[in-house]
């Protein structure tokens, strides 16, 4: 799928995001809590539906749930992630995979959908010199 989040709808959630940005946590196994973590630098924000007045939110997860035929009535919040210069976040796997943890009314994740939304020169040139693959922007917002 090609443009399938507008311009708009980009900067409707940075707008959004903005005032809620704050440093990413990830689970810790040992813990049993959400802290920071060395392996991912980053900072996020989760947007909820309900707290749009716009309806822009409504209309992007609508979208997602099209195009991916899932249900996004056990969707997890919009999550929003300004990784910034020197961010990032190591590979990991998107579900949890120990018994124990809270996987709250829902349950485990199946899918992860990523909209990446600005263009970074410096990410691009890894990418170049690891893969000598030249990706491009469909979008520079």
């Amino acid at each position: 799928y090609h443009d399938v989040i507008y311009d708009s709808e980009i900067a409707l959630l940075k707008e959004l995001a903005s005032p809620k940005l704050y440093r990413a946590t990830a689970h810790n196994r040992a813990t049993g809590r959400y802290e920071p973590a060395q392996y991912r630098i980053s900072k996020s924000a989760w947007l909820a539906e309900n707290h749009d007045a716009s309806g822009g939110l409504a209309r992007i997860n609508q979208r997602i749930g099209d195009i991916t035929g899932l249900s996004m009535t056990t969707a997890e919040e919009l999550q929003v992630v300004n990784y910034g210069i020197g961010g990032h976040y190591e590979p990991h796997f998107d579900y949890a995979r120990s018994e124990g943890v809270d996987m709250g009314k829902h349950g485990n994740r199946i899918a992860t959908l990523l909209f990446y939304v600005r263009f970074q020169l410096g990410i691009v040139k890894r990418v170049i010199l690891a893969t000598k693959t030249l990706a491009f922007p469909l979008s520079t917002n």
